[in-house]
């Protein structure tokens, strides 16, 4: 009976005539160097875990009992099979997401992800909206994972989740959208002695007239390039059409439809290619794609007198509730922003004109009949 192969282990190769000691990995009939002299071996530890971590293949036992599969390898599969393969949208962020879930969960197990320790790990990080993004991710990766060769799922995990998050209520008058464009529009770098250099915050406010007019969320409106580009949505300055949803991408649960534009934002957005400010995409800075806007906001909604409660995303907020305000339907303004008809009743019902139009024709009644 052939004895079993050893696992790749270090081992010390002897100096010998000019060549010092160096520590090697023995790994069946192979020797490889870590380059590390005798006296570094903790070094040559950290080469050894480096060394099976990369000969590793997360995919070796997919397939076997689900809950004996390693939660690293699933994210590590979920990563490279689904969020690249697919193209999902903001790959880095999910590996920002997915590196953070390893950290705590990568040593453990499916079986071993218990409710207590999903809740010790919401506890961790705090933010409840966050750990609840994060802990769905492991269960779609989890899932993923252990799906069979036709296509089921062998054993569905589901996430223990924090309380969601109440919606947020802050929302913006025209005169505050206005202010925040302006204020935008004039920001200028101040140069030391006190002088005014630069304007800097030009694309936040194109950004602003955009965002709001189109009802759109703020990385679709920073997404958006002015020609067909593999994995970005685009506006056609001649047709005024604005594909939200990314070239090649699937369709996913947050909804992105193809629109025609504003008349007046599509005549901005013209004159801004006519003018080299946009040249590649609708929101540039310093001839560059702005894929997101990270600095300057808080600055300009500090300098517009609003407070740390205004986001970007309450730009969506503001346009869907300016929308139904002024009395367009309920089902237009789902078909435009790209919102559900569901969502409108849950959180804008009190936004929509005459919405209670029955209740109050059921009040006249029953006074008439009084």
């Amino acid at each position: 009976m052939p004895r079993p192969r050893k696992s790749a282990r270090l081992w010390l190769r002897p100096g010998r005539d000019d060549r010092a000691a160096i520590w090697v990995i023995l790994d069946g009939g192979r020797e490889v160097s870590t380059g590390c002299g005798a006296g570094a071996s903790a070094e040559a530890e950290q080469a050894l875990a480096d060394y099976i971590a990369q000969k590793h293949d997360p995919k070796a036992a997919r397939g076997g009992d689900p809950n004996k599969a390693r939660v690293a390898d699933a994210l590590a599969v979920y990563y490279t099979d689904r969020v690249l393969r697919d193209k999902l949208p903001r790959p880095d962020a999910i590996k920002r997401r997915l590196d953070r879930l390893n950290e705590f969960f990568g040593a453990n197990t499916v079986g071993e992800i218990t409710g207590d320790r999903q809740r010790q790990y919401a506890d961790e990080r705090q933010f409840s909206s966050s750990a609840r993004r994060e802990l769905e991710d492991l269960a779609a990766a989890i899932n993923f994972y252990n799906k069979d060769k036709m296509g089921g799922v062998q054993s569905l995990f589901r996430p223990v989740l924090p309380d969601a998050p109440l919606p947020r209520e802050r929302n913006l008058t025209r005169d505050q959208i206005a202010k925040l464009v302006w204020t935008a529009w004039r920001m200028r770098q101040r140069n030391r002695g006190g002088t005014l250099g630069n304007y800097t915050s030009k694309h936040i406010a194109r950004f602003i007239i955009t965002a709001f007019y189109t009802g759109s969320r703020a990385g679709v409106v920073c997404g958006a390039a002015l020609m067909p580009t593999i994995g970005r949505g685009y506006v056609d300055l001649d047709t005024g059409l604005f594909h939200r949803k990314p070239l090649g991408a699937r369709e996913t649960n947050k909804r992105a439809p193809t629109v025609e534009l504003y008349p007046g934002v599509l005549a901005h957005m013209r004159r801004w290619k006519r003018l080299g400010i946009s040249n590649q995409s609708v929101i540039e800075y310093n001839g560059k794609p702005v894929l997101r806007i990270k600095r300057g906001w808080e600055t300009l909604r500090a300098n517009a007198g609003l407070g740390d409660d205004v986001l970007q995303h309450t730009l969506r907020h503001a346009a869907i509730s300016w929308m139904l305000w002024k009395g367009i339907s309920a089902s237009d303004v789902s078909e435009y922003c790209g919102v559900s008809e569901a969502i409108i009743k849950k959180h804008y019902k009190h936004f929509i004109r005459d919405g209670f139009r029955r209740v109050f024709a059921g009040m006249r009644d029953r006074k008439a009949a009084s």
